[in-house]
């Protein structure tokens, strides 16, 4: 049996990690770690020298980075199918848009949030006009991002657009709303918010 031990910081991007641990329902072990805390953050520093969360340790190796952490989970446990096969159709795409969220979709977002404006030349992620109508034309008329089948990418992308919304950053529109309440009725995404509203106290 694999060992999994994730470390994470309620109200943080470690939901993401521990979302998908729910989605593949294998045991898990969890250690909160307040990295907001300046102890507690340097003790951490020796697991994570970034001090960031999620990290997820895999008999006694090191993973971190949201995509990441999701990826290697969903190849882990393929018959969960939370992604296509390294040979499938739409394994691509796939990974297009596991990645989108933290280096289009999140820094975007900043931008907004932060009142400032990267000049779109030098910005991987263009700007958030262009980031918002890459999705809107993902989302035309398909249920999830990669076929009719929910995967990893869509946790990303749909866990980023909730709190993006959950924080007056995004409107409540189409087809963003009905995307992420289709997610958010998960009984994965449920038992999730549930612990994490739990250790948040």
């Amino acid at each position: 049996m694999t060992d999994l031990t994730l470390y994470f910081c309620p109200r943080t991007r470690s939901f993401h990690a521990l979302w998908m641990l729910e989605e593949i329902g294998e045991p898990y072990d969890l250690r909160v770690v307040n990295i907001r805390d300046d102890i507690q953050s340097e003790a951490y520093g020796a697991v994570n020298p970034m001090r960031k969360v999620p990290a997820l340790e895999v008999d006694g190796e090191l993973i971190t980075e949201s995509p990441a952490i999701c990826a290697w989970l969903a190849d882990r446990f393929p018959g969960k199918g939370l992604a296509p096969a390294v040979d499938a159709p739409g394994r691509g795409s796939y990974l297009r848009w596991l990645f989108f969220a933290g280096s289009a979709m999140e820094p975007a977002f900043i931008d907004k949030a932060m009142s400032r404006e990267t000049p779109r030349q030098t910005a991987g992620w263009g700007d958030l006009a262009t980031v918002k109508a890459s999705l809107v034309r993902a989302l035309d008329g398909q249920e999830y991002l990669v076929g009719d089948q929910f995967t990893a990418a869509d946790l990303m992308v749909g866990s980023t657009l909730n709190f993006m919304m959950n924080f007056k950053l995004l409107e409540r529109a189409e087809p963003f709303a009905a995307y992420v309440d289709r997610l958010v009725a998960r009984p994965a995404f449920k038992r999730a918010m549930a612990r994490e509203t739990e250790l948040a106290g």
